[in-house]
Protein backbone atom coordinates (compact mmCIF):
# COMPACT_ATOMS: atom_id res chain seq x y z
CA UNK A 1 0.00 0.00 0.00
CA UNK A 2 1.27 3.38 -0.75
CA UNK A 3 1.01 6.38 1.60
CA UNK A 4 0.37 9.58 0.29
CA UNK A 5 3.26 11.12 2.97
CA UNK A 6 6.61 10.30 1.93
CA UNK A 7 8.65 8.98 5.42
CA UNK A 8 12.05 10.15 3.07
CA UNK A 9 11.08 14.13 3.91
CA UNK A 10 12.72 15.52 6.54
CA UNK A 11 10.31 16.93 8.51
CA UNK A 12 8.55 13.56 8.50
CA UNK A 13 11.31 11.87 9.08
CA UNK A 14 11.78 13.66 12.49
CA UNK A 15 7.91 13.86 13.20
CA UNK A 16 8.59 9.71 12.72
CA UNK A 17 11.53 8.92 14.50
CA UNK A 18 11.82 12.37 17.18
CA UNK A 19 8.51 12.07 19.06
CA UNK A 20 8.96 10.27 22.41
CA UNK A 21 5.66 8.36 21.12
CA UNK A 22 7.90 6.80 18.28
CA UNK A 23 10.97 5.85 20.71
CA UNK A 24 10.13 2.30 19.69
CA UNK A 25 10.22 2.82 16.24
CA UNK A 26 13.26 4.96 16.48
CA UNK A 27 15.10 1.68 18.17
CA UNK A 28 13.60 -0.59 15.91
CA UNK A 29 15.31 1.42 12.92
CA UNK A 30 18.66 2.37 14.48
CA UNK A 31 18.78 -1.84 14.99
CA UNK A 32 18.13 -2.83 11.14
CA UNK A 33 20.56 -0.14 10.16
CA UNK A 34 23.36 -0.65 12.61
CA UNK A 35 22.79 -4.00 13.41
CA UNK A 36 25.97 -5.81 11.97
CA UNK A 37 28.33 -2.96 13.27
CA UNK A 38 26.72 -3.02 16.92
CA UNK A 39 28.21 -5.22 19.55
CA UNK A 40 24.92 -5.73 21.04
CA UNK A 41 21.19 -4.29 19.70
CA UNK A 42 19.98 -1.00 20.84
CA UNK A 43 17.53 -1.31 24.31
CA UNK A 44 17.17 2.20 24.88
CA UNK A 45 17.63 5.86 23.66
CA UNK A 46 17.35 9.38 25.00
CA UNK A 47 15.46 12.07 22.13
CA UNK A 48 16.87 15.03 23.18
CA UNK A 49 15.44 19.06 21.94
CA UNK A 50 16.38 19.39 18.41
CA UNK A 51 16.13 22.93 18.48
CA UNK A 52 18.35 25.54 19.77
CA UNK A 53 16.98 28.46 21.90
CA UNK A 54 18.47 31.51 21.79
Amino acid sequence: MHHPIDPKIDCVFKALLGAETNRALLIHFLNAILGPDLPAPITWVEILNPYNDK
